[in-house]
């Protein structure tokens, strides 16, 4: 796959929150920063962190607005969310994502969320 489809897989992968294809995405040395500044490292991290985040909805959803390769390898997205905790309080934010493919892994992501 190109870095392209490796990347928009992954959010695919997200909204279904199937974890054990995520996991395959990532290696020891990936790294993620959150949206609220968090850094993880290594998929076991990353996974930990994702499987809290989507555990704590009781539905949700990343909409892709656009995607573009800015540069070989990087990947950004300018997406929606839409989810429900389990207390059932709503959550709208939108945000970027670059997603930084090397050697068919996610070596990267980073979230930036935007303001409304």
């Amino acid at each position: 796959m190109s870095p392209l489809e490796i990347a928009e897989y992954y959010f695919k992968l997200s909204n279904d929150s199937n974890f054990d294809e995520i996991t395959k995405l990532f290696c020891e040395s990936s790294t993620f920063r959150s949206g609220k500044g968090e850094l993880f490292l290594g998929d076991n991290d990353i996974m930990s962190m994702q499987r809290v985040h989507h555990g704590s909805f009781s539905q949700l959803e990343w909409t892709v607005n656009s995607v573009s390769e800015v540069k070989p390898g990087i990947i950004r997205f300018a997406f929606d969310f839409k989810g429900e905790t389990q207390s059932r309080k709503k959550i709208e934010y939108s945000g970027l994502e670059d997603v930084v493919i090397f050697d068919g892994k996610i070596q990267h992501i980073q979230v930036q969320l935007i303001e409304a």
